[in-house]
């Protein structure tokens, strides 16, 4: 599951090793030409990994690194898959919310993005409308994948969201048990954080955050910053009783609301864009997120201060991620640090490294995997297993 748990609190169970990383294996995904895998593995009780690439497919690698099988799509896949018994969930930048099964068959697809009234089938229409939210000016092209967020459950219900109508829930078997629109801009970017009361919380391109019962009652809905771009998805702080919502304005400016689950305002704070979420302490008193800039901070969980930051470093886009925790609470990132270089770093929670591996730019958030190997997706092609213990 991104971000591990429903709270999207990045904090993971397993213990990584304080050696510097050694391969285990490496697979190259056989894609020409070569594409980077960003979205986050799930492991199946085999040690078999499952998870989608920008070269759209999704795939499936045995535990010691052979390609399983691949299924294709018609578009790049950002979302991470929900594992959930004998079945994989994961939505694609082609706007389909996709079920497929341990072996690689499809179960079910559902379109995300169908729309009512005038724009239903207008392409140009949509294209034109959107175009100031949707140009990449660094890229110099228009950006128009349909859905970019991953898969969250809780009680036999699951939420993604999407290009159209915005926000969905479905059962297990792919029925709609309930859609809420988050209104225009329709491509929406981050997903949803799920509380101990099973309140779903979600972001809405037009600058909202939403709380919402999970039969799809409306609790609340807060205006943050109209238009600002929720790229990174929501999380939860149960010990806080806080809901960490993250918004970017170009490449520059960033902004963190914090809210407790009546959607009272805790705090805000201004920083640099951010493309991501944050990780959350164990004790609940520190987040830890990243900026465009290159910075990683750590900050006091309860006001927004900032306790201490880092610079990893000062390239364009170069921490579009989010970091993750460790069993024992050391952070794990990884970096674009040019066009065709990257690390996957470890630091403890005073952002100290401990070691750094380098490979090409690396934009998947690193899973630990109960013997301490770490696995991620990079851009040179390849998936890897790396070896700390």
């Amino acid at each position: 599951m991104f971000l591990f748990n429903k709270y999207r609190n990045a904090q993971q169970d397993n213990v990584s090793g304080n050696k510097t990383p050694v391969i285990n294996w490496k697979c190259f995904l056989n894609t020409n030409p070569v594409y980077g895998a960003e979205s986050t593995a799930v492991l199946d009780q085999k040690g078999n990994l499952y998870f989608g690439s920008h070269s759209g497919n999704f795939y499936s690698l045995d535990n010691k690194g052979k390609i399983r099988w691949s299924f294709l799509t018609k578009e790049k896949i950002y979302s991470s898959p929900l594992l959930l018994g004998d079945r994989v969930y994961f939505a694609g930048g082609d706007g389909f919310f996709y079920c497929i099964d341990l072996d690689g068959n499809l179960q079910w697809l559902i379109d995300l993005s169908k729309q009512k009234g005038r724009l239903k089938n207008s392409k140009k229409l949509n294209s034109i409308l959107h175009f100031p939210f949707t140009y990449d000016i660094q890229k110099k092209k228009n950006i128009i994948y349909k859905s970019w967020s991953s898969p969250n459950y809780t009680d036999g219900r699951i939420f993604i969201t999407g290009f159209g109508t915005g926000l969905h829930c479905f059962d297990e078997e792919g029925k709609s048990l309930w859609k809420y629109d988050l209104g225009f801009p329709r491509y929406q970017l981050s997903g949803v954080a799920i509380d101990d009361n099973d309140h779903i919380f979600c972001a809405s391109r037009r600058g909202f955050a939403y709380s919402f019962t999970k039969e799809g009652g409306l609790n609340w809905k807060k205006k943050i910053k109209a238009f600002w771009e929720p790229w990174g998805n929501p999380v939860v702080c149960k010990i806080q009783n806080t809901i960490y919502f993250f918004f970017a304005k170009g490449e520059k400016k960033g902004w963190i609301t914090a809210l407790d689950n009546k959607g009272n305002l805790k705090w805000e704070k201004e920083a640099g864009a951010i493309r991501g979420s944050c990780a959350v302490s164990r004790d609940g008193t520190h987040i830890f997120l990243c900026d465009f800039q290159g910075f990683i901070y750590k900050l006091d969980a309860t006001n927004g201060e900032i306790i201490r930051s880092k610079q990893i470093n000062s390239v364009s886009r170069g921490l579009w991620i989010t970091p993750t925790l460790d069993g024992d609470n050391n952070l794990l990132l990884a970096t674009k640090d040019g066009k065709s270089s990257g690390r996957l770093i470890k630091l403890n929670q005073d952002l100290e490294i401990i070691w750094q591996f380098e490979n090409n730019k690396i934009l998947s958030v690193p899973v630990i995997n109960k013997s301490g190997d770490i696995y991620i997706g990079s851009w040179d092609g390849c998936y890897y297993s790396l070896k700390t213990i």
